[in-house]
């Protein structure tokens, strides 16, 4: 796994996440990188996403990728 790849995929998400558009789909990610091998690239969020570094989002129907700092915080019942 290229770690240059995944210091790429990380700066792109925090440059396209900052305005109002924080959740993305894979397909959005591998259009940001035309020229890298799609696979490679999925691979690389796949590995971002183990790592806590990304975060599924989902609304029920779909299902998004974000950086996991923008992800929504569950409040904790005392």
């Amino acid at each position: 796994m290229s770690e240059d790849l995944k210091k790429r995929i990380v700066d792109l998400f925090h440059e396209k996440s900052r305005g109002d558009k924080k959740k993305f789909y894979i397909r959005d990610v591998t259009k940001w990188l035309p020229d890298d091998d799609r696979h490679a690239v999925q691979d690389a969020v796949k590995v971002l996403l183990d790592e806590g570094v990304l975060v599924y989002w989902s609304s029920g129907s779909t299902t998004y990728i974000m950086l996991a700092e923008f992800f929504p915080k569950e409040e904790t019942c005392s």
